[in-house]
């Protein structure tokens, strides 16, 4: 790409999804060649077609400049605005895909009705309701510099369109107001102009605001950058706590699990942590599991947060973990008391009630960095994300100190491999014909798909099917698979059949919350008696058994 770049000209196709409900039966792929050099839109190249090449086909522009959306479309199965997107970026093997946005009725071509995505943008009321029974209302409804940072966040919504199309719950449940209605809801509730705050998230909460499973997609959707998961659906969350219309009963169940086990689900079998007696130690007051079973001195010594769901749940996950790292010389330091690390809270907006569990976590993980340990790895994507991005803050906040480092556990293989210290040499075949699935987490921490992608492809005799994405959802983030379980077990169930459609074994992943939606998902299937013949694989069992370990915790 590249090459193709310095060369500021090429040649590649326009596929473009083609339909005019007055002449044809079904929408068809038509194929235009063009050439065009760096700089070259999406837009000019629709231009370029209809101008010279045909006639017919029909699309909107208005601005060219990224500022009405009128252009939105989707672009390689992603929603784009297609004045704001390089053609030569979204060139995949010489073909760029162009269709329109979806969950609305195409009039023609790339034109869709966009009627439905703007009434529900009604349905939140979007102007001001000013209560003018109140006394010195002036003075109660004074903007600060802070309310303008908060309205300003979500100002320059377009209403494109693109995030309604790529939101992954309305696939599955229209009744769902969608990305761009909700920041418009938020747009009114932080305003203290507005006397209906309190209603608006309690309408809120009964249209839907806790089943966004908080993928992104919108974030990656949106030409604008609106934050949309932390900045706006977390923030109208703690709203609903504070107003006492929020979370979820199914979620008030989950908190009061956290707070009386430490974990977000109970202890049914023995914990990871629990099951190597014969490896328990003290680390300068912390009780602990410390593993080192090679000869000679480690080439880094970590320590391991499995996370509540591969602690009490997924205990040969944990044991495979151990295992990469025993096989490749790293010491593991392992704390007993692993506790939540609060990512239920902060989903579900009931952030004032983490504060112990944070607490007891800095304390642990600056306790091994004082002593020469600061590398803490996780094996969840929560949790990872929790740490990355939500404990800066509350270090702050709480008056914590910061001083060790946060990883990804395949995070930290890569950084290995860069370090001559993963022997790849030793992996042996695993044959099987996979898909990775991106956990939202791990996206979330700003971790590229690419490095996991990359590792996997290391092992012998995996082939990795690898499509255009369009950023399918298992369901089981932001508390839905706990509070709508239905709308998480359709998103798991479709993430699978449009993987299974390109002929593969099964999904690859390295997150727990993904791998047990999918779980739940070809359950369902197989007692609606339709059973899916499709494997969900761990990321770090895969590796273990190219490594040679497969049961228990073993050495080199």
């Amino acid at each position: 790409m590249e090459d193709m770049k310095e060369n500021r000209e090429m040649k590649a196709i326009i596929r473009i999804l083609r339909f005019n409900p007055d002449i044809d039966e079904k929408p068809y792929y038509q194929d235009f060649e063009l050439e065009f050099g760096s700089g070259t839109t999406i837009l000019d190249c629709l231009i370029n077609i209809k101008d010279n090449q045909e006639g017919s086909l029909t699309f909107r522009r208005s601005c060219r400049s990224g500022i009405c959306g009128s252009c939105s479309v989707r672009i390689n199965h992603r929603a784009m605005l297609a004045c704001k997107t390089q053609a030569m970026d979204v060139v995949k093997n010489g073909v760029v895909l162009v269709e329109p946005l979806v969950h609305l009725r195409t009039i023609k071509d790339l034109v869709v009705d966009l009627e439905p995505f703007y009434n529900t943008i009604e349905q939140v009321h979007p102007w001001l309701i000013t209560d003018h029974t109140v006394k010195d209302k002036e003075e109660a409804g004074a903007v600060t510099q802070a309310d303008v940072a908060l309205l300003g966040s979500v100002d320059d919504c377009i209403f494109c369109g693109a995030c309604y199309s790529d939101c992954n719950v309305i696939d599955v449940d229209r009744s769902f107001l969608g990305p761009a209605a909700i920041a418009k809801s938020f747009r009114f509730t932080v305003d203290p102009r507005d006397s209906a705050g309190d209603e608006r998230i309690r309408q809120l909460v009964e249209q839907g605001l806790y089943k966004c499973p908080v993928d992104q997609e919108c974030e990656i959707a949106c030409p604008k950058g609106l934050s949309l998961r932390r900045d706006i659906i977390e923030y109208l969350r703690c709203g609903a706590v504070a107003n006492e219309v929020g979370p979820m009963p199914a979620h008030k169940r989950l908190i009061m699990s956290v707070l009386d086990t430490g974990a977000s689900v109970p202890v049914t079998t023995t914990q990871a942590v629990d099951e190597y007696p014969e490896y328990e130690s003290d680390f300068h007051g912390i009780h602990e599991l410390y593993i080192k079973k090679f000869e000679g001195e480690p080439v880094a010594e970590v320590v391991l947060f499995f996370g509540c769901i591969i602690n009490r749940r997924q205990q040969d996950t944990a044991a495979a973990i151990i295992n990469i790292f025993q096989h490749n010389n790293v010491a593991v330091h392992i704390p007993k008391k692993q506790v939540c690390c609060g990512s239920p809270f902060m989903r579900v907006g009931m952030r004032d009630a983490m504060k112990p569990f944070v607490t007891q976590n800095f304390e642990i993980f600056n306790t091994y960095a004082i002593h020469g340990v600061p590398h803490i790895l996780t094996s969840c994507s929560g949790c990872n994300s929790t740490f990355r991005h939500d404990y800066p803050g509350l270090a702050r906040e709480y008056g914590l100190d910061f001083d060790f480092e946060i990883f990804d556990v395949g995070e930290y293989m890569t950084m290995m491999e860069a370090e001559g210290n993963l022997r790849l040499e030793d992996l042996k075949p695993v044959n099987m014909r996979a898909m990775y699935h991106y956990p939202c987490h791990i996206r979330a921490s700003e971790l590229d798909e690419s490095i996991y992608v990359d590792l996997i492809r290391k092992i012998p005799g995996m082939e990795l099917v690898q499509v255009p994405s369009s950023g399918l959802c298992c369901g089981g983030g932001g508390g839905v698979r706990a509070a709508y379980p239905d709308v998480s077990d359709k998103l798991s169930i479709r993430r699978m059949e449009v993987a299974k459609e390109e002929g593969v074994d099964g999904l690859l992943t390295n997150c727990p919350f993904c791998i047990l939606s999918f779980e739940r998902g070809l359950e369902l299937m197989g007692e609606s008696g339709e059973p899916m013949e499709f494997g969900i694989f761990d990321f770090y069992k895969v590796f273990s058994r190219a490594f040679g370990e497969e049961d228990g915790v073993g050495g080199s």
